[in-house]
């Protein structure tokens, strides 16, 4: 049960950028280590992006201006970085902090931005209630 999609086919979507926020996010919190990172890389992969570039050159203070994208581009972008923050069972103060500008910067209401982490902790419930039924057979 897969939640993680791009739309890289938008063309109001900025790879580059994307890619920095999650790599912003995952070295935000000292804790995080390579579930996180590993999640990165796949999203590099899908992207034809060099995660080693973007983990060199990206600091965990990586900071964008306001951005005029798709609302559909700015919630994919925020909920991938919310997912990616929560992989660790902690969404973190340092996390949150950086989801929060982001999602500002993308014109991402704090309401939205709720809206979305409830989203993610209903797929988790779904997904371990599969997990418990794949079980049972």
């Amino acid at each position: 049960m897969d939640f993680s999609f791009i739309d890289a086919g938008n063309r109001d979507f900025d790879p580059r950028t994307y890619l920095s926020i999650l790599m912003a996010i995952a070295k935000a919190d000292k804790d995080n280590g390579p579930p996180e990172f590993d999640y990165v890389r796949k999203q590099a992969d899908r992207l034809g992006l060099d995660y080693d570039y973007f983990f060199k050159h990206t600091d965990k203070a990586f900071h964008i201006g306001k951005q005029k994208v798709s609302r559909l581009t700015a919630l994919i972008v925020i909920k991938d970085a919310i997912m990616l923050a929560s992989m660790d069972g902690n969404f973190s103060l340092p996390e949150k902090e950086r989801v929060y500008g982001y999602a500002e910067k993308l014109d991402i209401t704090r309401k939205d931005v709720t809206r979305i982490e409830d989203l993610i902790e209903a797929h988790g419930q779904l997904v371990d209630r599969w997990k418990e039924l794949v079980a049972v057979g």
